[in-house]
């Protein structure tokens, strides 16, 4: 039986913390998930250590192995994923509650780490972040290497005896393969196995390495105190994804585990009844934290108005609260109850049943809306070589009337793009933009048409209006064109502006989303129209709903139960990033005088509070696209504006 170390516990202790810190706000400490490597290094200690001393004394059972692992992470794991589920439809808009679902299996099976990679991508991006059953990744990665580890350690100990220099073997393999692709496949080191064996193996070695009783020796307090500085290096000046600083927790975890025995003043620290305490709920802690986070997120519009440092708090005491009993009457308990397997398998067919009933028709995933169904063109007015193929089952287009794009429109990025003329007379504007811009169309193109204004639309779902305009040969492709397909996007707006002598353009975009160099090439645009005195007019931004996010505004509004009144329905927004970003453009309009600003902001936001509704009629699409019939309130205005340059 392995000797109980309560100073690992408290080093448990310094992960959790730092991994909930990181999770609540990166801000707080922006490499805290470096915590999960600490965790790594502990797990790869205690497991080598108990798996080569049962093979090396010949009592070795896979089976009772594996038994172990159950009882230790499965009653948990399930309990939390059931009162999640249990708990979500209570709360939880039906479309994020339904996505949800999808996230269980691999988070019980052990799989997740795969999942997220296919399914999320990067760990930080927006769609990770709101899954439940997220952090379950490391689980799973933990789960597989003792899926293959002791098979590893029996052959080793065949055909070599001794399990140091074999493991060293392994260690500086995978430890080569981290180095080597961390940096061009990120978030694949990130979340597969083979990029963390090493990591694991490291704790492994220490149980090889000869056990020196630190007693009187110098070191005894200086290691220890080396490998904190390390970890705490790691979470405080790490970078916002994982590099190369992952070595640095992982020897700090080394150096406390190996050289640190409870006498030593770190030991002691780490021995202490605080520490060792929360060591003890470390695995609650982590299982809980997550789920409770997020659900607080999905629930941010509920807490408006509350400092976040209240709303962080609460979490951590919910949490704490949570995980104590979870602790106490589940993780204890169980462990050694000798019935657990077969509650195992209970719980196991009370989550399949879950998501077998949201697969059914008695699970309606949609809001009855009192809102007039709404027309948008989001996809009719989309030069996009390669757009974004929208499924009917998409929650987020929910009930909403989709004209699709004309197949004469699919060479139009390159050709005259989307043209209305009249009168027979060529294009004498031009509509620029990403899917800003494309919400815009449809009503800029109604007042263009009633003021006898022959027009051509450019507009592009996913992509920047901007390009390198004193170098046409040079454009930077992405997700939706080749770097061919933007140099012929380039060069067919300038062509056509030269050779229909155009008098105005119209742009609208996410202005926030523009990057240096998207502002380098927007002011060299502008003075290329400034040039042969061309007039740029710019929409700003729209008012931000963050509290619906990328879903169905209709439905989101539905489900927050906000019916149609006479006249406006606002809500409460934070605006402070859109009224950075639309401060940009008024800047620009000050050092121009080719530029003009509609500042439809400034037309729905009064107060704190955004218009989202006008009488039966919803002013949004999703939180930050106007519906048609937002943009038709304003369609008076722009013809005022439009009609003076035309004139």
């Amino acid at each position: 039986m392995t000797k109980y170390r309560p100073e690992i516990d408290g080093l448990r202790t310094l992960a959790v913390f730092a991994v909930i810190l990181f999770h609540l706000n990166a801000n707080f400490l922006i490499g805290g998930y470096y915590g999960v490597d600490v965790f790594f290094v502990i797990s790869g200690f205690l497991i080598t250590g108990i798996l080569t001393k049962s093979i090396e004394n010949g009592n070795f059972k896979m089976s009772d192995f594996w038994l172990r692992r159950v009882r230790r992470i499965l009653p948990l794991l399930l309990v939390v994923i059931i009162t999640t589920s249990v708990v979500l439809p209570l709360l939880l808009f039906k479309p994020t509650l339904f996505e949800s679902t999808k996230d269980v299996l691999p988070a019980i099976f052990s799989y997740f780490n795969f999942h997220a990679y296919y399914h999320f991508g990067d760990y930080w991006g927006q769609a990770a972040d709101k899954s439940f059953f997220l952090h379950t990744w490391s689980l799973s990665v933990e789960e597989q290497f003792y899926l293959i580890y002791p098979f590893v350690l029996i052959l080793v100990h065949k055909y070599f005896k001794k399990f140091l220099i074999p493991l060293i073997i392994i260690t500086v393999l995978s430890f080569g393969l981290f180095i080597y692709f961390v940096n061009i496949k990120t978030k694949l080191v990130f979340y597969m196995l083979p990029f963390r064996v090493w990591e694991l193996t490291m704790g492994g070695l220490i149980t090889c390495l000869p056990q020196k009783d630190n007693d009187g020796k110098n070191y005894k307090n200086i290691f220890p105190i080396v490998g904190l500085i390390l970890i705490f290096l790691s979470y405080l000046f790490a970078d916002t994804t994982i590099n190369y600083f992952a070595i640095l927790p992982i020897v700090g975890s080394f150096l406390i585990i190996y050289f640190s025995n409870g006498k030593d003043i770190l030991g002691k620290i780490l021995s202490s009844k605080l520490f060792v305490h929360f060591g003890k709920l470390s695995y609650s802690l982590y299982l809980w934290h997550w789920p409770v986070i997020v659900l607080f997120k999905n629930l941010e519009f509920k807490f408006t108005g509350i400092d976040k440092n209240y709303i962080y708090l609460i979490i951590i005491l919910i949490t704490y609260v949570l995980s104590y009993f979870s602790y106490t009457f589940i993780e204890t308990k169980l462990r050694s109850y000798k019935k657990t397997p077969k509650l195992v398998l209970v719980g196991i067919g009370l989550c399949i049943m879950y998501l077998a009933y949201y697969k059914t028709s008695y699970f309606n995933i949609h809001y009855t809306s009192s809102y007039n169904q709404q027309t948008i063109y989001a996809v009719y007015y989309d030069v996009t070589p390669k757009p974004e193929v929208i499924k009917k089952e998409n929650p987020r287009f929910y009930n909403i009337n989709l004209p699709i794009r004309p197949v004469e429109y699919k060479d139009a990025y390159k050709d005259q793009g989307i043209v209305q003329i009249i009168d027979n007379k060529n294009p004498e504007a031009i509509i620029l933009g990403d899917s800003h811009g494309v919400a815009w169309v449809n009503t800029l193109l109604e007042a263009t048409k009633e003021l006898k204004v022959s027009s051509a639309v450019y507009t592009t779902n996913g992509s920047l209006p901007f390009f390198n305009i004193k170098n046409l040969d040079n454009q930077t492709p992405n997700a939706f064109f080749s770097k061919q397909e933007r140099i012929d996007f380039a060069k067919s707006i300038v062509k056509n502006i030269d050779t229909w002598k155009v008098k105005l353009v119209i742009i609208s975009c996410r202005w926030e989303n523009l990057s240096p160099a998207n502002k380098v090439d927007f002011e060299e645009l502008i003075a290329y129209l400034k040039n042969r005195n061309i007039k740029l007019l710019t929409i700003n931004q729209p008012p931000l709903l963050s509290v619906i996010g990328n879903n169905n505004a209709a439905q989101f509004i539905s489900y927050l139960k906000i019916n149609p009144a006479t006249g406006y329905n606002s809500i409460s927004v934070n605006e402070d990033e859109i009224i950075k970003s639309n401060g940009y453009l008024n800047e620009l309009s000050k050092k121009h005088n080719n530029i003009l600003v509609f500042d439809v902001f400034d037309k729905l936001y009064k107060n704190g509070k955004a218009k989202i509704s006008y009488n039966n009629d919803l002013l949004y699409f999703d939180d930050d696209h106007l519906s048609t019939k937002g943009t038709e309130l304003f369609k008076e205005d722009l013809k005022n504006i439009i009609q003076g340059i035309a004139k």
